[in-house]
């Protein structure tokens, strides 16, 4: 099966009512023409140089009768029957003939369904390219092209399209030969809320931060117990987030329901993910830190001052029970923002760390003391090939009640603030001090 797609990116219609043949954009209704296999050009043809063989005459349907044959610059399509070529006008929507010789708008691609579906949500969603620095849109074209900001690439040399890791990243050829990446851009930043009424404090806070000086506008998910009235009295008007709601019956609970964000299927449709603990606060925009993630090959941490192969912290007796041989100078990371490029590829390994904190609480007790998962995070990590802790060095500080506004540089974690009334006043007291400093 496959359709064909005219030099204006639109598709080929047949109304089976009329016998109509017409040209319509990707995104109208339409019955369209399937002009059958065989037709697009794959590795073995190259390997043969038999591209130019590849003709077909139509023996059925409503263009049975006409040839489909290779154009002059091999990577189009000519329809033609009797000397006359099949011709897509920019500004009439049925098809004419152009007798004698084709002329440009005579020429098709041809794109299978699976091809087609890309090609219409690579023009709705927004893309990072390696030249554009904020999130851009896709458009169609002239003479086959598309334009990703500043990425512009010509169908002709890019299908069939490699769909190994769409929809999350998508590989293009530029200049006919050149290889560009670009990769989806719809974020999700995601909270626990579980306990009293200083964490829930504290989660307010840090959604409140995250919507004003973290300049974030995308969606927001929060695994909780508690019920929808409850979280939106919490946030300022017009906030609005997601609730998955969760049961967990205590701390080991609260602190694994981080995980459980694996187990939702709606996860995989964004890209990339960043979990953040309540007691963080957003003290820069975001955006540049998201778009980070999402290029990252590995999930991302930010670093810990204690070294894997001596802290309990950080795993050290989980890897020494497991007589895994560590570096020296190796450090590890802080479990309480994770930054996720895509479900689709490191899921997996947020679903492993859920399942080794289970079973290693088998093992040692689900009540035993000391971090819940941070060390079973490490573990996994260094079982796995290890966390990126490069990317969120740059935007995460770990703080104790002692912060300095004037060293923001985009979310602190007050993790070494040593209770709960604490950190609520910790965390204040910083908002009212990023006001001061014009965030």
């Amino acid at each position: 099966m496959a359709y064909l797609l005219s030099c204006h990116g639109t598709v080929v219609c047949h109304d089976p009512a009329t016998g109509a043949l017409t040209h319509r954009g990707l995104t109208e209704a339409g019955a369209l023409l399937d002009v059958g296999d065989g037709l697009q050009i794959g590795i073995g043809n190259f390997l043969r140089n038999d591209i130019f063989g590849l003709t077909e005459v139509l023996s059925s349907g409503p263009l049975a009768g006409w040839t489909v044959t290779r154009s002059a610059d091999v990577q189009a399509l000519f329809v033609v029957r009797d000397g006359q070529y099949m011709t897509a006008l920019a500004d009439r929507a049925d098809l004419v003939v152009a007798p004698d010789r084709p002329v440009f708008e005579s020429a098709f691609v041809a794109i299978g369904p699976e091809d087609l579906a890309v090609l219409r949500g690579l023009l709705a969603g927004k893309w990072l390219t390696e030249t554009d620095e904020a999130p851009v849109a896709a458009a169609m074209a002239p003479e086959f092209g598309v334009r990703i900001g500043g990425v512009s690439v010509d169908l002709r040399f890019n299908l069939p399209f490699d769909r190994t890791e769409w929809p999350n990243r998508l590989a293009l050829h530029t200049d006919v030969w050149r290889v560009r990446h670009i990769h989806r851009y719809r974020p999700l930043v995601y909270f626990v809320a579980y306990g009293d009424t200083r964490v829930m404090r504290q989660f307010a806070m840090s959604v409140t931060s995250l919507v004003t000086v973290g300049g974030y506008d995308g969606e927001i998910v929060v695994i909780t117990d508690k019920p929808a009235a409850e979280i939106r009295a919490l946030l300022p008007p017009g906030v609005a987030v997601a609730l998955l709601p969760t049961r967990a019956v205590d701390r080991v609970g609260y602190v694994a329901a981080r995980y459980a964000i694996a187990e939702w299927r709606g996860a995989g449709d964004y890209q990339p993910l960043l979990y953040s603990d309540a007691d963080i606060l957003f003290d820069r925009p975001i955006a540049p830190m998201l778009r980070d993630i999402v290029r990252s090959a590995r999930v991302c941490a930010a670093p810990e001052p204690y070294r894997v192969a001596d802290s309990p912290l950080v795993g050290s007796d989980l890897l020494a029970d497991d007589h895994c041989p560590v570096a020296a100078d190796r450090f590890g990371f802080n479990a309480g923002t994770l930054g996720i490029p895509n479900m689709a590829r490191h899921g997996q390994t947020l679903a492993l760390i859920a399942r080794t904190l289970r079973n290693r609480r088998e093992v040692v007790g689900r009540d035993s003391g000391g971090l819940v998962d941070q060390p079973i995070a490490n573990y996994v990590a260094m079982r796995t090939g290890g966390f990126d802790t490069a990317v969120l060095s740059r935007y995460v500080r770990l703080a104790n009640a002692v912060a300095d506004p004037a060293e923001r540089r985009g979310l602190v974690h007050f993790c070494w603030v040593p209770n709960a009334d604490t950190r609520v006043a910790t965390m204040t007291a910083y908002l009212a001090a990023l006001s001061g400093h014009g965030a």
